[in-house]
This record gives C-alpha cells, sequence and structure tokens, in this order.
C-alpha cells in the first residue's frame, strides 16, 4: 500500500527540523498556453519538463492524495504512483515528484 501524507500536509511533521533534502529541492509548477511546467531546482542543478495540452494535470496528481492506490493514468502523458510518490512522464521526460510536493504542485498548477 502506498502512503500519501493527508490532503493539506507538506508531508513535514510540526516541530521537525527540516532534512537537508528539505531544504535543498524545491519543486513548483505553473500553466502556459494550455502546457504545464514542472520545475525542479536542487543546490547543484535545475531541470525543467513540459508537459503539453495537460489541463487535467492538477486534478490527476490530486487523485493520487485521496487515493494513492489509484490506477495509473494514461493520457498523452501518464501520471505513475509508487511508494515514494508518483512519476509524470511524457515522451520527452520524466519527473518523480515525491508525496510532500503534490500538494504545492497542484496548488502552483491551479494558481
Amino acid at each position: 500500500m502506498k502512503h500519501a501524507p493527508k490532503a493539506g500536509s507538506t508531508g513535514l511533521a510540526l516541530g521537525r527540523v527540516p532534512s537537508p533534502k528539505d531544504r535543498t529541492m524545491q519543486i513548483s509548477a505553473h500553466y502556459e498556453n494550455s502546457n504545464a511546467y514542472l520545475h525542479l531546482t536542487t543546490v547543484s542543478s535545475s531541470s525543467k519538463l513540459m508537459i503539453k495540452g495537460a489541463k487535467l494535470l492538477a486534478d490527476d496528481l490530486e487523485q493520487f492524495l485521496t487515493d494513492p492506490d489509484a490506477d495509473a493514468i494514461d493520457r498523452h502523458y501518464r501520471v505513475v504512483p509508487s511508494d515514494t510518490g508518483v512519476s509524470v512522464e511524457t515522451n520527452q521526460g520524466k519527473f518523480t515528484l515525491p508525496w510532500r510536493h503534490i500538494l504545492p504542485v497542484v496548488n502552483g498548477l491551479r494558481g
């Protein structure tokens, strides 16, 4: 069984000091011209994945927060759940989102 944090949770426990990985990895997302863009920034690198025509991506990602055992989503992109989060896959590449980053990505896409 996959374990997702409760909706609205950042995945960090209150009072817990963030790990170095929490502080050094940032994932953001936005829509532009009906395409979704996912951005990953770490201390030493950054990457971006464009998902064409991904108007349903926010809903697709949010589904896994309420049902982490849901089947993979197969559109012209794929969203595949795992024990550590979900993978967003396109013909151009893939992007792994840890559970704690899914809600901020959903909010970024809807913002």
